[in-house]
């Protein structure tokens, strides 16, 4: 009855289809943007220090000495908290793509204007960084 009915109520039509015609393909390789999200959360695992962390087990937060006020950084260079270790992945993560913007600016060969501006933002990017970690070190000691 209802293939002999062009509308199921007034302005509204039956669809046109057969439901043997819809196919949902797989995709046959993984996408690239997918392998870099993988690659670059593997890197900032490792940069955050998740694989120190696992090996020896070290506690992951500190309560200070003087009125319970939490320490954030380890006072040994061989230890670490959890949040410093974010911190430092952040830090690091931020720097690696500031690195990338580097590279970024280099396919920008016969636009040098965008190139130089892109590549003036990475290398303030990359000081940045780089006098941060500083200081978070120069803090550890």
């Amino acid at each position: 009855m209802a293939r002999r009915l062009p509308w199921l109520l007034p302005g509204i039509r039956r669809p046109n289809f057969n439901l043997h015609q819809i196919s949902v393909r797989m995709p046959t390789r993984i996408p690239r943007s997918l392998i870099y999200v993988a690659i670059y959360m593997v890197v900032f695992y490792v940069f955050a220090g998740g694989a120190y962390m696992v090996v020896n087990q070290e506690t992951l937060v500190s309560i200070g000495q003087f009125g319970n006020s939490p320490q954030f950084i380890a006072r040994s260079i061989h230890t670490q908290y959890l949040i410093e270790g974010l911190v430092i992945g952040f830090i690091l993560a931020f720097a690696a793509a500031s690195l990338y913007l580097l590279d970024y600016a280099s396919k920008f060969a016969f636009d040098v204007g965008t190139a130089q501006k892109i590549e003036l933002i990475a290398t303030i990017l990359v000081i940045v960084w780089y006098i941060a970690v500083i200081l978070i070190f120069n803090a550890k000691l």
